[in-house]
């Protein structure tokens, strides 16, 4: 898959977020998919997909009678754009900025910091100690 160059919307990323799990995947999919999250009419989806197209996010295959979707930018890819970009532009490009605030507003919970120190401590080799 391509490198991740382009800005996905909220609403895009939630449609990148199906497709890469179904991928390959019809219109009906997308929709019965959203649906569960979203009020989204079938006009809006078609409307998020053509965007994400133009954008070179997606690929289209006609397969008569229906279309064919699947990512061209990798998940691992966009995700590490979006999140390098969310650093930079509002933590001064610092993973401590920004955990630390996630802390100190409650916006993460004590079990998840829990399992993030556990993920560093494994990643290091140490116990933690």
């Amino acid at each position: 898959m391509a490198k991740a160059e382009v800005n996905l919307t909220p609403n895009e990323w939630d449609i990148m977020k199906i497709i890469w799990d179904k991928q390959p995947c019809t219109l009906r999919q997308i929709c019965d998919e959203a649906n569960k999250d979203h009020d989204w009419t079938r006009h809006a989806v078609i409307s998020f997909l053509k965007k994400m197209e133009a954008k070179g996010a997606i690929k289209v295959k006609d397969a008569d009678p229906v279309k064919i979707y699947s990512a061209v930018i990798a998940e691992d890819e966009a995700i590490k754009k979006e999140l390098g970009s969310t650093l930079t532009r509002v933590f001064d490009n610092s993973p401590v900025k920004m955990v630390s605030y996630l802390a100190k507003t409650g916006s993460i919970s004590d079990e998840q910091l829990e399992q993030m120190l556990a993920i560093l401590n494994e990643e290091d080799g140490s116990d933690g100690k």
